[in-house]
């Protein structure tokens, strides 16, 4: 997970050396009391900074890498406010470089770090991020995802991979990180510019790119980029002039080699790269042959050319009431008859076969009407293998799916609210289960009603209470209620080696993946979690810092908080940092 930042006065060495094996802290003098501590997803850097100064440390080496001054206000993007300026950093840790970007509407100014040293690598302002663009595309990527109502964020699996973290949400969405080629993709004050992180050498720039950058795709095997672009602003203009489109370059040049346009409403992490097929599924499925840059002339497009017209004439509508401001095709509002445009999660198999859950009429047509269904995809030869389009009827609304061992489950939600899990054999389409309809689970069905599947269990949550349920025949195992577990209405739910963890409105519960509740901790509004290896769960409140034994279910230690210090944990659980005043001491 994510660090994050708890106050609290109290000596931690007691439960630091129960929890775990912990050395001597090391105490580090800032000069500045910080607002936020953040650190790598390697745990090898921390990150103090407050509004107008920063500070690098390496955790590892126990020394002081460099530290210094912004130029504006620290820029944290907070719900929809449009901040103008702002100043952020970027720390790349596989290339041991940190880069600080101070930014404003029309300029942009970065200063590159090493982090062996300290030493100053490079300085540019010729670097216009376009942070006009900022708003139209973090909403872009905002749009279909689920508010957990947790404020323990986790690092996602990306940035740990590639070992990249930026705290900024501007930056996050402005800048485009390529690990493979050590660089950065920016709208620059001339195009589209690949930036080398190492030296800050412009590799080269597009002059013809237009618009923003909602997600960026490298493909290795051709040395491409997939540029998916947004519109330029929400403006009313930009919205009907502006053709989203996907742009191909060649990643060593910069060479345009192609563009196509593709309808709907860009939403991140849905486009695929198959081999050399492009799938996008923003409106409805798009196969793009990445030689050419045509859409394949294959099953897909000729199933779905009976309802192209209509869903193309859907999304010009749809760009027209969002300029003038309205919520047409909003995927935030579940009551809309438009929720069938939210697209559907892609899932592949080992040899690239997509499953795909979507849409037929009465007459098995694809793409029209109120039944759903799940088709089995052949990419490479463009061919639709089976279908099966009867598995859900009109009345149902999809909330969620998911392919695990060769079986599909998919959730849906019923007319009055209740919701149903169905289980297909992802091979021959066969059905192969469907569970009861579950209790209680109206309040939370509009909102965030996961199911996880895993030890050959599903555990599914409703808003008071959770099901456990064989995932090979769909029988109930137990259902626990919110009630006996003390955790009042379910908001979020976490999946770790031990079980789930469950987060409510009144507290925290633990449960093991057979149902059985293990333990439970009274805790309203959580800031953060993490798991160790011992088998303990540490959780911080706003007023209490909460230890817990998954294993025995006892609650080892509670220690009430007061609004003195700041508190951080690294990405692993394994560091904590606690500051008082200008002091930050960290224990390992």
């Amino acid at each position: 997970m994510n660090f994050t930042k708890i106050k609290l006065s109290f000596l931690l060495v007691t439960w630091l050396a129960t929890a775990q094996s912990a050395t001597d802290p090391k105490t580090i003098d800032l000069g500045f009391a910080p607002d936020f501590i953040d650190f790598s997803p390697d745990d090898k850097y921390m990150v103090a900074e407050n509004e107008n100064q920063y500070l690098v440390w390496n955790v590892a080496s126990e020394t002081k890498v460099l530290e210094g001054k912004y130029t504006f206000k620290i820029g944290r993007f907070i719900n929809t406010i449009n901040i103008p300026t702002g100043s952020g950093y970027f720390l790349f840790g596989n290339e041991e470089v940190f880069i600080t970007v101070d930014y404003e509407r029309n300029k942009t100014t970065m200063k590159a770090f090493g982090l062996t040293d300290g030493t100053p690598l490079w300085e540019s302002d010729q670097l216009d991020m376009g942070v006009t663009l900022a708003e139209t595309i973090i909403s872009a990527h905002a749009g279909g995802v689920i508010d957990m109502e947790m404020n323990a964020h986790r690092f996602d699996e990306a940035k740990i991979a590639n070992n990249f973290f930026t705290k900024d949400r501007f930056l996050d969405r402005l800048i485009n990180y390529i690990p493979e080629k050590n660089a950065i993709a920016l709208n620059g004050k001339n195009g589209l510019q690949l930036v080398d992180i190492r030296n800050g050498e412009i590799r080269w720039t597009q002059e013809d790119f237009k618009g923003g950058i909602g997600e960026l795709l490298f493909d290795g095997a051709t040395d491409r980029l997939y540029a998916i672009t947004v519109p330029a602003t929400d403006g009313a203009l930009d919205q009907l002039t502006t053709t989203p489109a996907v742009i191909a370059l060649d990643a060593n040049t910069g060479e345009l080699l192609w563009n196509v346009e593709y309808t709907g409403k860009f939403i991140p992490g849905y486009a695929s790269l198959i081999g050399t097929t492009l799938i996008l599924p923003y409106l409805e499925l798009m196969l793009i042959d990445t030689k050419t840059g045509a859409e394949r002339d294959g099953d897909v497009k000729g199933r779905l050319a009976a309802a192209r017209n209509v869903t193309k004439g859907l999304g010009g509508l749809m760009a027209l009431d969002q300029a003038m401001g309205g919520s047409f095709g909003s995927t935030d509002n579940s009551n809309s008859k438009y929720n069938r445009l939210i697209p559907r999660q892609l899932h592949f198999d080992r040899d690239g076969k997509l499953y795909y859950f979507t849409m037929f009429n009465d007459k098995g047509q694809w793409g029209t009407g109120g039944k759903k269904g799940l088709l089995t995809i052949d990419i490479h030869q463009d061919k639709i293998e089976t279908e099966k389009y009867d598995v859900l009827g009109n009345q149902w609304t999809v909330m969620q799916d998911m392919m695990v061992d060769g079986v599909f489950y998919v959730k849906a939600r019923g007319n009055l609210n209740r919701t149903i899990i169905k289980a297909i054999d992802a091979t021959s389409g066969a059905e192969l289960f469907e569970t009861n309809k579950a209790k209680n689970s109206a309040d939370v069905a509009k909102a965030f009603n996961p199911f996880i599947v895993a030890n050959d269990r599903i555990v599914d949550v409703v808003s008071q209470g959770v099901y456990v349920l064989d995932a090979k025949t769909g029988e109930e195992i137990s259902y626990t209620t919110t009630k006996n577990m003390g955790v009042g209405t379910v908001k979020y739910s976490h999946l770790y080696s031990g079980g789930v963890l469950l987060f409510g409105t009144k507290g925290v519960g633990v449960m093991n993946l057979d149902g059985t509740v293990i333990a439970s901790a009274p805790a309203k509004n959580v800031k953060g979690f993490t798991t160790t290896s011992d088998g303990e769960i540490w959780l911080l409140e706003s007023k209490k810092f909460i230890r817990l034994d998954a294993r025995k279910g006892e609650t080892l230690e509670t220690q009430a908080l007061k609004q003195a210090d700041y508190f951080a944990f690294s990405p692993s659980g394994k560091i904590l940092a606690r500051c008082e005043g200008t002091d930050i001491r960290l224990y390992q």
